[in-house]
């Protein structure tokens, strides 16, 4: 049982009569403290504090006690605040994994959100040495990034990030998180225009969904999405190789086909990865801690004092697509309401993030509507794209 940010406990009620996947990856925290004051920013309390070699050495103790000879190789993802702030940090944390990791017999593979501001030659230089995929988190152009994205004496970053560009794009496995926000949502396409114009290949939106939306917000999101659909179809007839998650679409699979669930659980907090907060605590994931101030309710335990299984399995079937609540914003739903499971496009988005169902709903099985409503209206946007890319393919071949 968990207890709910507002209102009672909520209780799931099914049981436990699968395995649970072993533990392949871990979300390090490598530091709470961020040299940006992003105003929408879940992590609402940070503090001046970075993660222990002992509580990384711990950590990767929970790893090695899951590990055996049919179990996945190790991802571990380097999370902040700003884990550029700690570079030295970053150096030990990529050497031990990959030492035990190989121990082990394992890989380990590595990862990393950034904001830019401090990314430089010596930071190019470590995520090459240990491959670590870097993701630069920004808010689109500059109207769009410098709303939100500021300094802590109020100065905005955008440009500070257009100078490390050069260094960041280099980075391995380079793409870019644009976040976008009710009140950036009308940059939207102007911004991916402006992120290709830079040369950047590889794009993923992130709505802030635990914003307030209006309908026109939502409206002007689908206006917006259907322009990086058309801007989408452009650059693939130019022949140019990019990615634009919600738009991707195989030749040879039609979008619902690809937005079927494809596993029995919407991500892999709790299951297959966990949080560690610098403190060395742990969480389903990095949203849980911010969400809900490092409460002790969604808290599973420490690198200390192990993993409570218990609390672990709440949020394990939570995870469960049986167990998620449908949102009933999707058309092509055959039920008015009931479990994601009978939604047609649950591989969509997973039933909802646990952590924002819960902060939202108080409930990590009850998806509010709006993370469903924008996925409606990207599956519609990218249907578009498929036809169109694929009469085109047609007249082609004819």
């Amino acid at each position: 049982m968990t207890k709910s940010a507002p209102g009672n406990p909520v209780l799931i009620d099914i049981q436990p009569t699968f395995p649970v996947p072993p533990l392949s990856g871990l979300s390090l925290q490598i530091t709470d403290a961020c040299n940006l004051a992003c105003s929408y920013c879940y992590f609402y309390d940070k503090d001046p504090v970075a993660i222990t070699e002992d509580n990384v050495d711990r950590a990767l103790d929970l790893l090695a006690a899951e590990a055996n000879e049919s179990s996945p190789d190790w991802h571990i993802n380097l999370f902040g605040g700003e884990p550029t702030l700690k570079p030295d940090l970053i150096r030990y944390i990529c050497a031990q994994a990959s030492n035990r990791a190989q121990a082990l017999g394992k890989r380990a593979s590595f990862s990393m959100t950034t904001n830019g501001t401090r990314f430089d030659q010596r930071m190019l230089d470590l995520v090459t040495e240990f491959q670590v995929a870097t993701m630069l988190s920004i808010d689109g152009n500059r109207q769009a990034h410098d709303q939100f994205r500021k300094y802590l004496d109020g100065r905005g970053s955008y440009d500070r990030i257009m100078e490390n560009l050069g260094w960041l794009m280099k980075a391995p496995q380079f793409k870019v998180r644009l976040t976008v926000s009710a009140m950036t949502v009308k940059y939207l396409a102007e911004s991916v225009e402006e992120l290709l114009r830079l040369g950047i290949r590889s794009i993923a939106s992130s709505p802030v969904v635990e914003d307030k939306w209006t309908a026109d917000d939502i409206s002007t999101f689908a206006s917006q999405w259907q322009r990086v659909g058309a801007i989408y179809i452009r650059e693939r007839l130019k022949g140019e190789r990019i990615s634009i998650k919600g738009l991707d679409a195989r030749d040879d699979q039609e979008p619902l086909a690809m937005c079927a669930a494809p596993a029995d659980f919407g991500c892999g907090a709790a299951t297959t990865f966990l949080f560690v907060n610098a403190y060395g605590d742990l969480y389903p994931c990095h949203r849980f801690p911010g969400y809900f101030g490092k409460s002790s309710h969604v808290r599973l335990g420490s690198v200390a004092s192990g993993i409570d299984e218990a609390k672990r399995m709440h949020y394990v079937l939570a995870n469960r697509a049986s167990a998620k609540k449908g949102c009933r914003s999707f058309v092509s739903t055959t039920q008015e309401k009931g479990p994601c499971g009978d939604c047609s496009i649950q591989g969509a988005c997973g039933g909802s993030c646990m952590a924002i169902n819960e902060f939202i709903t108080g409930d990590p099985t009850q998806p509010p509507s709006l993370p469903g409503a924008l996925e409606q209206i990207k599956l519609a946007v990218m249907s578009q794209v498929y036809e169109y890319m694929a009469k085109c393919k047609g007249a082609v071949n004819s």
